[in-house]
């Protein structure tokens, strides 16, 4: 906990930055940690306004956003900072440990910029896909936080290595329910903040440095992007994964245990298939059990599946 000075420090660096100005490479890990937390805010509130986030993370109401969600945020955000402080003053550099604790600390970009990009594009994939949500909880959104930062650190890498080291981390997710169809969707979310906010080279940047274009920004990520699609559609192409939403939808309805369940059910038979992961208990096994699948629902969802197995390729 905090001292009351030190609560001070970090609710005023953290009002520091809602405006969302700093840019170029950060070495310091409480403001790292106050970029984040801020840009979490702007995903949860659908906003970039200054006053707006100050209300947020001041406790008062958002028009439209959920205020329990918000207080956790910030709450979460505090905590961050408060061990970046911490850092800060004895030495330690940036890493994913700053705002993802449960990380074991590995290379995140330290770019302001990116480092939001990478934060909107993790929250947005989270938001997008709400299986992320039921399943992993606060947990899974740090983690796609961090893992969403690391992976725009690949982006200098020749597209081999890159492309070994996104692999690499599929078979990770693969193998704890995450089919790698949600890395290769996170990937394209990535690309695209990415461009979004770096344009085409012109000049210097804010710090006399040469301006990067966004084909360099993004460098090796469409690729690796790519690689994933490819290696999936050999087994599932797109037309099955769309057919086995529909077969979802048509079983079972608002019934699934989640939006896009038989997406889900396709991405782990391709995992499976293409060697990612040896099978697709993981994923199968949750949505399944009894807690949140009736025994009818978990037999349609089966025979979905065997549906699928017959179909790929």
């Amino acid at each position: 906990m905090t001292t009351t000075a030190g609560a001070d420090d970090v609710h005023e660096l953290l009002l520091s930055h809602v405006d969302r100005a700093t840019v170029g490479a950060l070495d310091d890990p409480a403001v790292v940690a106050a970029v984040v937390a801020v840009e979490r805010l702007v995903v949860a509130t659908g906003s970039t306004n200054p006053e707006l986030l100050r209300d947020a993370l001041e406790g008062r109401p958002v028009t439209g956003a959920d205020a329990n969600h918000l207080a956790e945020l910030v709450e979460e955000g505090r905590g961050h900072v408060s061990a970046g402080l911490i850092r800060r003053a004895s030495g330690q550099a940036v890493d994913a440990g700053v705002v993802n604790p449960a990380s074991g600390g590995y290379e995140i970009t330290t770019d302001a910029t990116l480092l939001r990009a990478a934060v909107r594009a993790a929250q947005g994939s989270i938001d997008a896909m709400p299986y992320y949500g039921a399943r992993y909880g606060a947990r899974g959104s740090r983690f796609a936080t961090t893992d969403s930062a690391w992976l725009i650190s690949l982006a200098p890498l020749e597209p081999e290595r890159a492309v070994h080291q996104v692999e690499w981390l599929a078979r990770v997710l693969a193998a704890r329910g995450m089919p790698s169809w949600l890395l290769e969707i996170h990937l394209g979310a990535l690309v695209t903040e990415v461009r979004s906010v770096v344009g085409p080279a012109a000049g210097t940047d804010p710090e006399g440095e040469p301006a990067a274009d966004d084909a360099e920004a993004v460098g090796s990520l469409p690729a690796a992007a790519l690689a994933l699609a490819t290696t999936r559609r050999q087994h599932v192409d797109d037309d099955l994964m769309r057919t086995a939403e529909r077969w979802v939808d048509e079983a079972l309805g608002a019934a699934q245990p989640v939006p896009r369940t038989g997406a889900l059910l396709a991405a782990a038979v391709a995992d499976t298939s293409a060697g990612v992961t040896r099978d697709d208990g993981s994923l199968v096994d949750w949505l399944t059990d009894p807690s949140r699948a009736s025994d009818t629902v978990a037999r349609e969802l089966r025979e979905v599946r065997r549906r699928i197995l017959a179909a790929a390729l």
